[in-house]
C-alpha cells in the first residue's frame, strides 16, 4: 500500500510539474503581464498561510500529546520558520499577490487529511513562484 502511495504522489508530483512548466510557457507568450491584483507584505501573507497550515494539521489530529506538533503554538513556531524561508523577499520583491494567496487558502481548507493528490493541489496552488505579485 505505501509503495501505491507513493507511486500515485510521484506520478502527482510529475504531472504537477509538468502542468506548471506548460503554465509558465503560455504565460510567456501573451502579451504582457497578467495583472494579479493588490499586493500584500510577506509578513502578512506568512501569518495568514501559517494559521491555514495550523488549522489543517489540526483538523487531521496532528496536533496534540504525542503527534506531530505537540501544541497550537509548536505548529505555528515550525511552520511560519519553514513558509517564511520559502517566502522572501528575493524572490517576491513586490509582495504576495491577494487573489492568488486566497486561492492558496482554499486550497489549505480543501485539503483532505492523507490525501496525497489534495497536498499536491495546494503545493502547486502555494509555491512560492505562483503566489507572488507581479
Amino acid at each position: 500500500m505505501i509503495k501505491y502511495t507513493a507511486s500515485v504522489f510521484l506520478f502527482v508530483l510529475a504531472l504537477a510539474s509538468a502542468s506548471a512548466c506548460s503554465h509558465n510557457q503560455r504565460s510567456a507568450e501573451h502579451n504582457g503581464p497578467v495583472a494579479s491584483g493588490p499586493a500584500r507584505e510577506l509578513s502578512s501573507a506568512v501569518d495568514d498561510l501559517t494559521a491555514a497550515r495550523c488549522d489543517l494539521e489540526q483538523r487531521c489530529n496532528h496536533v496534540g500529546d504525542g503527534q506531530t506538533y505537540e501544541n497550537r503554538e509548536a505548529c505555528e513556531t515550525k511552520l511560519h520558520g519553514s513558509i517564511a524561508s520559502e517566502l522572501n523577499t528575493s524572490d517576491c520583491p513586490h509582495g504576495i499577490a491577494d487573489s492568488k494567496l486566497t486561492a492558496c487558502k482554499n486550497d489549505i481548507k480543501a485539503e483532505s487529511c492523507g490525501n496525497p493528490i489534495d497536498a499536491m493541489s495546494r503545493w502547486n496552488a502555494c509555491r512560492k513562484g505562483a503566489i507572488c505579485a507581479d
